[in-house]
């Protein structure tokens, strides 16, 4: 297959293929906590089921004006969207359509939209939620860009594809494996995941951003979020633990990986209590100094 046709493949069935698979691991990471808390938790599929409830009933917005009306289609758009310049199994049918900055500014585009919405809300539980996930975006994305730019140092490019493919000729380093970590525990953040929930908290803001949101806008929403914890998993997968395999076997074997991940953080989040938003902070700014030892390693050559 020729590498147009690869691309113009990927451009017709990968937004299908991301908004089908995303809500899987809202169920799976649900029933590990379930496991790990002693519960016999929900089905792997209640994240669909959830869905196609929600997209059943009647569309319930936080206020009738056209941000609350687009915001839902944004945030979904731009992360499905992200979602086609990710590798598959080290192979980037579309990687000449955008490099790491722009999926991360896609990506962030989807947190923006999700707190842009919530502002049009006159309810003080979901200005508060937006607010606290801005704050989390703008200490948790330098964090992430930064993990990525010590592998685009060592790999000379920020090209997904040839990042990858670099840690896979290469192997990890002192300063990919710093790297490695700190984007772990940025990744819990940027998934909104205990000890991170903070924008939603519900023993707190019953919801947060998205409490004056019901039916099918709330459904967009949920959607969205699904389908950026699979990318967001998916690209940390393919550049940290890049797979040898390629074509189809190398998209199962990462697809397998991000499950183990997800796992991984729905571990850690039983194992975690919620911190406070100044707690966070004082983490985050932790890792993004772990971060910048990860950088100066990889300037170092080491």
């Amino acid at each position: 297959m020729s590498a147009w046709v690869a691309a113009l493949v990927w451009l017709l069935a990968g937004p299908a293929v991301v908004l089908a698979a995303g809500p899987f691991l809202d169920g799976f990471g649900r029933r590990v906590r379930a496991r790990l808390e002693a519960r016999r938790g929900p089905p792997l599929l209640q994240g669909y089921r959830d869905l196609a409830k929600l997209a059943g009933k009647e569309g319930v917005a936080a206020a009738a004006n056209p941000v609350t009306a687009v915001a839902p289609w944004v945030a979904l758009t731009s992360a499905v969207t992200a979602a086609l310049l990710v590798p598959l199994g080290g192979v980037t049918p579309l990687g000449f359509a955008g490099d790491m900055l722009v999926l991360l500014y896609l990506l962030g585009l989807s947190s923006a939209a999700i707190a842009l919405g919530a502002t049009g809300s006159s309810s003080a539980y979901a200005f508060l939620g937006a607010s606290r996930e801005l704050v989390l975006l703008l200490l948790v994305e330098p964090v992430i860009a930064c993990a990525f730019l010590v592998i685009g140092l060592q790999a000379g490019t920020f090209r997904l594809g040839e990042l990858a493919a670099w840690q896979l000729e290469h192997g990890p380093t002192v300063a990919s494996a710093l790297a490695a970590a700190a984007v772990i525990v940025a990744l819990m953040a940027y998934l909104g995941r205990v000890p991170f929930d903070l924008s939603e908290a519900e023993q707190e803001l019953t919801g947060g951003a998205l409490v004056e949101f019901g039916g099918r806008p709330l459904a967009l929403f949920r959607w969205a979020l699904f389908s950026r914890w699979l990318v967001a998993a998916w690209v940390v997968v393919e550049v940290f633990a890049p797979t040898p395999l390629r074509g189809v076997a190398g998209a199962a074997v990462s697809a397998a990986l991000v499950l183990v991940l997800f796992g991984v953080l729905s571990v850690l989040s039983v194992l975690f209590a919620r911190l406070r938003i100044d707690g966070a902070r004082v983490v985050l700014v932790q890792v993004g100094l772990l971060v910048l030892f990860a950088i100066a390693f990889a300037v170092i050559g080491a």
